[in-house]
């Protein structure tokens, strides 16, 4: 089976827009409902709607395109030694991003919210108490495990899927209308922010059909390739819609605006105007912003490089490493005034160029490596 390029590329070009994307929300004022705190020189509606664009397809990329290397993972069996592998995989740098990393993170935050304890003393805290956990960023890789063996079922069909006769357009107008189906159903009751809520049956189904695509993988991605702008156009066209009904009900008033894009507004005693419709664009302006993403890699990022491998093999290493480095620096950053801009573009710089330094220090110590997300240097015959 010959390599994509162009999935490898889309790959590494999704986990790294993670670093900006994580960036933006300490510049923004409502950053603090997330983070707890923000940086002193805040950017304004632009960085807003980048982060808003972004959030819109972020995640369901991920998930989409972690089914789709599910497919080819799968190739060589799914049995038990697969999935232990695979679930193995996902929680060893789980369990050390908890008790380790995040511990770094966390404390980012308590020292900007005030927390008088010295670090050695808020690492013992965080270890025997729960009340200061936080999964950060990792309740990716817990909602992926969880994807895995719910889709399990799903993979001994491969060879079915694989000749599954329906055409692209009909494939991912199926996957689209079930996630506008669940989106619809299940967010007015159940609000979401990381991964739960309405978002887990809506990311468990972009997960499976990553999957299902990565069995048509290249009928789909051909298809996609000779419809890409149109697919991007289409996108573009979604997402103005989405941003329309959005600033439509909080304009006619906040709070309904507010759980209208959280979810969760039939147990505040909320109706908007547009419920259901902006349910349905939510789903259809992911769907579209993905596949389009696949139609433009396909049709100008498959190619090979020198590189290519190793940003490969940095990809899940850089998602566990960032999001600490990231509250970190967005700590150290806000103790000085520059224009918000600089501080910007110069912490995402920093967070890559250390995300990368400490990769490249896990990836030379052996078995360490899998802490990380990584794998250990194969040995040179």
């Amino acid at each position: 089976m010959d390599r994509r390029h162009d999935l490898d590329w889309l790959r590494v070009l999704l986990f790294a827009l993670l670093v900006p994307h994580h960036v933006a929300v300490g510049f923004v004022d409502w950053g603090v409902d997330i983070y707890r705190f923000v940086n002193n020189q805040l950017a304004g509606d632009g960085m807003t709607l980048f982060i808003y664009w972004s959030h819109s397809w972020r995640l369901p990329s991920l998930f989409l395109i972690s089914g789709i290397g599910t497919y080819f993972l799968t190739r060589r069996g799914i049995g038990l030694q697969f999935m232990g592998g695979r679930i193995g995989r996902l929680m060893v740098p789980m369990i050390f991003g908890f008790f380790v990393l995040n511990v770094f993170g966390g404390y980012a935050i308590a020292v900007m919210t005030g927390d008088p304890r010295h670090f050695t003393s808020f690492w013992s805290d965080w270890l025997t108490e729960p009340a200061l956990h936080q999964v950060q960023h990792l309740w990716f890789l817990f909602n992926l495990m969880l994807y895995t063996l719910l889709c399990w079922p799903l993979f001994s069909l491969r060879t079915r899927l694989e000749k599954l006769n329906l055409s692209p357009a009909m494939l991912i107008a199926g996957l689209v209308s079930a996630s506008a189906l669940a989106v619809a159903a299940v967010k007015p009751y159940a609000a979401a922010l990381t991964g739960d809520g309405y978002q887990f049956a809506y990311y468990l189904i972009l997960f499976a059909g990553g999957y299902m695509i990565g069995a048509r993988h290249q009928t789909v991605l051909d298809w996609a390739a000779r419809n890409a702008w149109i697919l991007l156009a289409t996108a573009i066209a979604f997402f103005m819609a989405k941003v329309t009904l959005l600033a439509i009900t909080l304009t006619a008033d906040i709070s309904t605006g507010e759980a209208l894009a959280r979810g969760g507004w039939v147990p505040l005693g909320l109706e908007p105007q547009y419920a259901t419709t902006f349910s349905m664009v939510e789903a259809a302006t992911a769907w579209a912003w993905c596949i389009a993403a696949l139609g433009l890699a396909a049709k100008f990022l498959n190619k090979s490089s020198p590189l290519l491998a190793d940003l490969n093999r940095a990809v899940f290493p850089l998602y566990i490493l960032h999001f600490p480095i990231t509250l970190v620096g967005l700590a150290l950053i806000a103790q000085i005034s520059w224009p918000w801009w600089i501080e910007f573009f110069l912490l995402i710089v920093v967070v890559y160029l250390c995300s990368w330094l400490l990769w490249r220090v896990a990836d030379r110590l052996g078995s360490i490596a899998y802490l990380v997300g990584g794998r250990p240097i194969a040995p040179v015959r």
